[in-house]
């Protein structure tokens, strides 16, 4: 599988995460509560596969090829898509810590929760309709037959070293509790 077109299929796994989420954040405005479980899948799926798993690929091997081969000129580009990722993290660590007073039904932390989701799906959203339609066709003209294979030989190797399939494993089981918590609600 040619790399870019690998980091684009993980996307169609985030959005379904997302595509949940935006279900959950309707459902709070609406005053009907999602069980904390559902919010718990959702921090360890977006942390795991998201992020370790997906968003490292781009920000330690892709935009490091990237970075050798524009000597520069996309340095600009990068840093807001990396910034986007660092923006992520943060909401998800602010879900998270919301998550127990939204337990107890505390409206402070139902609405903290409702800001820090707003924001995640809104950036991520955003962030991966900029990859796959303007950043990954760039990449992809840019990077030589033997840089695509160089890549994707280093996502396999990364992936053996972090057991991928079992990731991979682990985050679709997420996403169908995920289905399945909110489709209860």
């Amino acid at each position: 599988m040619k790399p870019l077109a690998k980091l684009t299929r993980e996307h169609g796994n985030i959005l379904e995460g997302l595509d949940y989420l935006s279900r959950a954040k309707d459902a709070l405005e609406k005053n009907r509560c999602p069980p904390k479980k559902f919010f718990e899948s959702a921090v360890l799926f977006f942390r795991e596969y998201a992020d370790k798993f997906h968003h490292y690929k781009e920000e330690y091997l892709l935009f490091s090829f990237l970075a050798r081969n524009k000597e520069g000129e996309i340095d600009l580009e990068m840093g807001s898509l990396r910034y986007q990722h660092e923006l992520n993290r943060e909401c998800i660590a602010k879900i998270e810590k919301s998550l127990n007073g939204y337990e107890m039904g505390s409206e402070i932390a139902i609405t903290t929760l409702l800001m820090h989701l707003a924001a995640f799906i809104s950036i991520l959203r955003r962030h991966i309709y900029r990859e796959d339609q303007l950043f990954f066709p760039m990449a992809e003209a840019e990077l030589s037959k033997n840089e695509k294979e160089s890549l994707q030989n280093q996502f396999d190797q990364e992936e053996a070293a972090v057991d991928g399939k079992s990731i991979i494993h682990r985050s679709q089981t997420r996403l169908q509790e995920m289905a399945a918590l909110i489709s209860e609600i």
